[in-house]
């Protein structure tokens, strides 16, 4: 039997969907929350020679929250002092 593979937006969807059903409020996440989450991405697009601040266009582009590269970029280097995140 195959094994079910899910999308990243597969799986925001069910959480969506389960603290619906649960009554649950929407949890706020930090920014070195949603940096935690998108740091493979944050990795290939500063290989790709991104800057910080393009990286934080990205993510007001996306979500709408006025941030900076400079709070990106520390963001991400908490990560990694808190090794929340390791280099794969």
């Amino acid at each position: 039997m195959a094994e079910t593979v899910f999308t990243l937006a597969d799986a925001l969807n069910a959480q969506k969907a389960l603290r619906e059903a649960a009554g649950s409020a929407e949890e706020p996440l930090e920014l070195v929350d949603v940096v935690g989450i998108g740091a493979e991405e944050i990795d290939l697009l500063q290989e790709q020679g991104k800057s910080w601040d393009e990286v934080a266009s990205l993510i007001q582009n996306a979500t709408g929250k006025t941030i900076t590269g400079k709070e990106v970029e520390e963001a991400y280097a908490n990560l990694e002092e808190d090794g929340d995140w390791e280099d794969d």
